[in-house]
């Protein structure tokens, strides 16, 4: 039977695995051009947006 720690390590195995998982996605290929939000040119927008813009939301 499995007592405490054992299932805590289970638990976070889990978690460590989605979280590798989601980190391997690959990243989406910018383009550059002006941001449809801040209207500030960018080498990098994705969805049209900045990188600034896209973490504040």
């Amino acid at each position: 039977m499995a007592d405490d720690v054992d299932l805590a390590n289970a638990v976070a195995d889990r978690a460590l695995s989605r979280l590798i998982a989601a980190a391997r996605q690959p990243v989406a290929k910018g383009v550059a051009g002006e941001c449809r939000e801040c209207g500030w040119a960018s080498p990098r927008l994705i969805g049209g947006r900045c990188a600034p813009c896209r973490d504040r939301r």
